[in-house]
Order: structure tokens, then sequence, then C-alpha cells
């Protein structure tokens, strides 16, 4: 009997802990201010170095930062499956957002390249088949080199503009690419009976 209540209460205290480790985590995961860079002066900073020395010491709170038209970066991780960038929202969500701001990266500047990166959208659809994109790429003459897109529904958004996508890994379900960039691929993709004929209208689609 002893060892009955003792089980009960450490599995009570178990289940208390993950709760409230849950729950710190959705709380952080609330943006409570975005700020914009754009160097033409029509955001609130001109560069992205300002935006960082405006969010004060010691910040707990997450702070967005949106780049507006800076050109000609290049984004360089240590490998996909060392560097990864992640976010985990969907659409609609509790904060109203649609589906492109769902994205986990957004690239909106022309003669953007990328490398050894992996772009995850963490939302698994356990409430139910939504928008979770893992990027949305409009930026003109944009590149990705060795990198990997993970999401759910609609991974990667090719919105607009001339793409490349060289040796990365893209992975998800129903519309997993979609958008009207023309864009060339050279990438690993994991089929299976769900996604092969969604993929193939995909393909006779944008060519």
């Amino acid at each position: 009997m002893k060892c009955s209540l003792l089980l009960f209460l450490l599995l009570l205290l178990f289940f208390f802990i993950i709760f409230s480790s849950t729950s710190k985590l959705s709380g952080a995961a609330s943006i409570v201010r975005t700020i914009a860079v754009d160097p033409n002066h029509k955001g609130d900073f001109t560069s992205i170095q300002e935006a960082i020395d405006s969010i004060p010491n010691n910040n707990t709170h997450w702070i967005k930062i949106h780049v507006a038209s800076k050109r000609y970066v290049f984004l360089e991780g240590e490998g996909a499956h060392r560097t990864s960038i992640e976010w985990g929202d969907h659409s609609p969500d509790r904060r109203g957002h649609g589906g492109k701001a769902t994205a986990t990266f957004t690239s909106s500047a022309s003669s953007f390249v990328a490398a050894g990166i992996a772009f995850k959208n963490t939302y698994d659809g356990s409430v139910n088949i939504r928008q979770a994109l893992a990027a949305a790429i409009s930026g003109d003459k944009s590149s990705f080199y060795n990198c990997s897109f993970i999401g759910f529904q609609d991974t990667l958004f090719d919105r607009k503009g001339r793409h490349y996508f060289k040796d990365c890994y893209i992975e998800g379900v129903m519309d997993f690419i979609f958008g009207n960039g023309q864009s060339i691929y050279e990438v690993s993709i994991p089929f299976n009976s769900d996604n092969m004929e969604l993929f193939l209208r995909w393909i006779l689609f944008v060519m």
C-alpha cells in the first residue's frame, strides 16, 4: 500500500514538472516586439546592429528583428545537422497570424545566400493540418546550399523570384513546396505514397 502511494506521488510530481515546463516554454514563444530594419529609413533602424543594440541587457522577452531589404547577405552555418533555426508557429494561431507570418525564416532581399543551415517549423499537426512554413523566400537571385527545410504543411513557400536550391533536403506533407518562384531544385525529398502524387502534380505545374 505504501509503495503504491509513493509511486502515485512520484507520478504526480513528474506530471507537475512537465506541465510547468510546457507553460514556461509556451509563454516564452510569444513575441512582444518587432523591430523593422530598413536602410531606406522606412523602419525603426537602418542597420541590424542598431536594432540589436536597442535590446536591453538581460532581456527576458522574445524580440523579432525584421530585415526589409539588405542585399548580398551570406548566412553560413556549420552544417544542417549542427546549425538550425527553429520556430513552431502555425496558421491561424492564437495571435491571428496568417500563412506567411508562420514562417520560421523569411527572406525578401535579393542576392541572398544561405549554406549549411536547417530551417525548421516544429509544429507537428497535433492540433490540425494547418499551414506551418519553415521558410518563405521572395527575394530575387536567392540561393541555398546544403540546407534543410523541415516542416508540416506548406514547408517551403517559394513565393516569387529566381531561386536555386543545391544539395538541400526538403520534408513535409501536403503542398510542402508551393509558390510562384522560378526556381531550380537539385534536392533530396523523402517520397512516400501520400506525397508522391502531390509532388508530381507540382512538377507539372511549375513546368
